[in-house]
């Protein structure tokens, strides 16, 4: 995807180890049964309910023991990890964590989308179990250029050798959808389910092997070319694609042939499908102040021109009916990386600065005006990475605002990791039995940053 401010989002799939190739247990005595084109089932005996905590290597074998792959130099790399229904979520030192759950949450929504922890099709969720080459088994976060390149470059010798989806820094915008501003994590995301997809429905989302001389189309590969106007046998004329003015899908990226772009093209018609496209402001990393209705539409008209999920059945039908009218259980509903709620125990949330009117404030994901539930047995990360937090301190206390003066801060299930402003640091809270009724933010730094953010527990 190519944007206007020259910010580049694309899939990135670079040979990296395997990190989960669960062997499936059987147990026919309790399976739940889900029909997509053919009968397909899901032993809900042996699904193991995403908690979405950061665990070091040590306690993820100990946790999830027939994953194979977790012996051949992974920790050089990464200390975090996570599983969502089989798949490894691993992420490099100084990643924040409030990004890790970010990404392990939303991929739990693309994997089951009405999120009552159970996969959605039956077939997606045992590929991603039996996967020979493990190629949807491993989301990594990388945390540096240097390490991350280094990591691209580390060869085992061992068979868990191959792509991974990665995401690097920035990438996983915790609230950012729901500020309107693009996330390119559900993007990437988006990517690495597409690849199941294919693997699982060739017929209809497969993707040939053109360059090896395959001639066969998929369902899918068809829709492409006819919103390119033109099929893979074209070529680059003057160093560039051409294509007809009546083109509705028109990616300019030269290093991104017809295989790659069929990629591309299912994120488009998926993003545009569920309205995810529709309901964004404007691109990663932009400001408030440059959002507009149907901004990110705007940013990307030279590369896709449909922006509803009206126009995408009225001008691509086959994509839409593709989409729609197959019975496939795709995810319908947009990802924000918030599943299932209070249901799960662990949860991230990105806190910045801004000043209005002369005044700073604390935000949680974009707001500085509300309350959020706090769940006893729960534990919350508060992530202050961004450099708006620097010489900030986020501290909770039992008092009110009105009584802050003669504040106590309140320590109980509370940790912090590292310094405000630098990639990271966190405050951590575990709400215990004893945890009051209410608890309020504030800054020992400087008064009123926080004074109306409020923390409601519940049993």
């Amino acid at each position: 995807m190519r944007l206007n401010n020259q910010i580049k989002i694309k899939a990135l799939l670079f040979p990296m180890i395997a990190a989960a190739m669960i062997i499936g247990c059987k147990n026919n005595n309790n399976k739940f049964k889900i029909k997509t084109h053919e009968n397909a089932f899901i032993d809900i005996n042996h699904i193991k309910r995403p908690s979405f905590k950061p665990m070091s290597l040590e306690e993820y074998k100990a946790s999830y023991p027939d994953i194979k792959g977790l012996n051949c130099g992974i920790e050089k790399f990464f200390d975090k990890f996570m599983n969502v229904f089989g798949v490894t979520i691993a992420a490099m030192p100084n990643t924040p964590v409030p990004e890790i759950i970010h990404s392990a949450k939303i991929y739990a929504q693309l994997l089951d989308n009405n999120e009552d922890f159970i996969p959605d099709d039956p077939k997606i969720y045992n590929f991603h179990q039996k996967d020979r080459e493990g190629r949807n088994n491993l989301i990594v976060l990388v945390d540096t250029k240097a390490f991350d390149n280094e990591w691209i470059s580390y060869k085992p010798g061992q068979r868990f050798w191959v792509p991974a989806q990665a995401l690097r820094p920035g990438h996983s915008g915790v609230g950012h959808s729901r500020d309107g501003e693009m996330d390119i994590a559900v993007e990437e995301l988006f990517h690495k389910y597409g690849k199941s997809l294919q693997n699982v429905y060739p017929a209809d989302f497969g993707l040939p092997d053109y360059e090896g001389g395959e001639t066969w189309s998929s369902t899918l590969s068809k829709a492409m070319d006819r919103a390119r106007g033109i099929d893979r046998n074209a070529n680059l004329v003057n160093g560039k694609w051409k294509y007809p003015k009546h083109a509705w899908y028109t990616y300019d990226d030269t290093s991104c042939e017809w295989g790659c772009q069929i990629d591309e093209y299912l994120w488009h018609i998926w993003g545009t499908n569920i309205g995810y496209y529709k309901s964004l402001t404007r691109a990663p990393d932009r400001p408030k102040s440059e959002s507009k209705e149907g901004g990110w539409c705007d940013n990307i008209q030279g590369e896709w021109k449909l922006c509803s999920r009206e126009k995408l059945k009225e001008v691509d039908f086959p994509a839409y009916n593709l989409l729609n009218n197959k019975n496939y259980t795709l995810p319908s509903r947009i990802p924000y990386g918030e599943y299932a709620g209070n249901m799960v125990e662990n949860h991230g949330y990105e806190i910045d600065v801004v000043v209005n009117q002369g005044k700073s404030k604390f935000r949680i994901n974009r707001k500085s005006d509300r309350k959020l539930i706090l769940k006893r047995g729960n534990t919350y990360y508060f992530d202050q990475s961004l450099k708006s937090n620097k010489g900030l301190s986020f501290k909770f206390s039992s008092k009110t605002p009105v009584e802050k003066k003669k504040n106590k801060e309140y320590k109980d299930g509370i940790k912090t990791k590292g310094n405000p402003g630098n990639r990271g640091s966190y405050l951590r809270i575990t709400v215990n039995s004893d945890t009051p009724q209410k608890l309020y933010a504030y800054c020992p730094n400087q008064e009123g940053m926080a004074d109306r953010l409020e923390f409601l527990i519940i049993d």
